[in-house]
């Protein structure tokens, strides 16, 4: 496992001069600024939780799960505790990015409602939130990982897209080379990061869900990835 980098080592860009005086400050203030945006999504998903707790339930019910047998949903509340974390994460993402209440006239997206309420967010963090709508779940081929420094993808199958590279300490140490994986990547400045969920889909099955991608079409992908991620994790695969 890669070490962290330390004050005093060798700068990881090669410039030669200690880290500490070439890129730590910038690698600190990017990371001041992501924990200011993951911060705002902690406030939006706890007070959408507390408003809405009714609303929530029904929306997992008839969309979430929808098309998914009794048998299914129980396969996926007795899944690994930590393929259930997972879950709950990509739900919650997959709610503020695309949900809407039908019992609420009006506007009813569970984004705009978001934005909507005077919850003290800053400009960054509301632009980050909005991006979730903006931003489509993809799948991704991870083609090489810097252990607790970076990862790079390239869209899967690939048709000519140009490899992204990540710099995410905690996301890099739980991909590996040529794991398969639904992303949903997020502008923040000139660079590239995930929003937090991730569909990992095992290999043995990568051919079947893109079979099924492709018969979906564009308007359906998301939805089709979601949904077949969940038949998995019902399956306890």
């Amino acid at each position: 496992m890669a070490r962290k980098v330390q004050r005093n080592d060798p700068c990881p860009c090669g410039s030669g001069k200690k880290y500490k005086q070439c890129c730590l400050a910038k690698d600190s203030g990017a990371g001041a600024s992501r924990s200011n945006r993951r911060r705002g999504v902690q406030i939006a998903l706890g007070w959408i939780n507390r408003a809405h707790e009714v609303e929530i339930s029904n929306w997992v019910d008839k969309v979430w799960l929808k098309d998914l047998s009794p048998q299914q949903r129980q396969g996926i509340s007795t899944a690994h505790p930590g393929i259930r974390s997972i879950h709950d994460v990509n739900l919650l993402e997959e709610l503020v990015a695309e949900g809407k209440f039908d019992e609420i006239e009006g506007e009813n997206s569970a984004l705009k409602l978001i934005l909507n309420a005077d919850l003290g967010l800053d400009d960054e963090q509301k632009s980050y939130l909005s991006q979730l709508a903006e931003r489509p779940l993809r799948l991704y081929r991870v083609s090489d990982v810097q252990t607790n420094k970076s990862f790079t993808i390239e869209r899967h199958p690939d048709a000519g897209s140009e490899p992204i590279t990540i710099e995410d300490s905690s996301a890099s140490s739980i991909f590996d080379i040529d794991d398969i994986v639904g992303l949903r990547l997020m502008q923040s400045g000139d660079s590239w990061e995930t929003s937090g969920s991730a569909y990992h889909i095992p290999i043995d099955y990568v051919d079947d869900l893109l079979t099924r991608l492709e018969n979906a079409g564009e308007d359906e992908y998301s939805k089709t990835l979601v949904h077949y991620w969940l038949e998995l994790v019902a399956r306890h695969v």
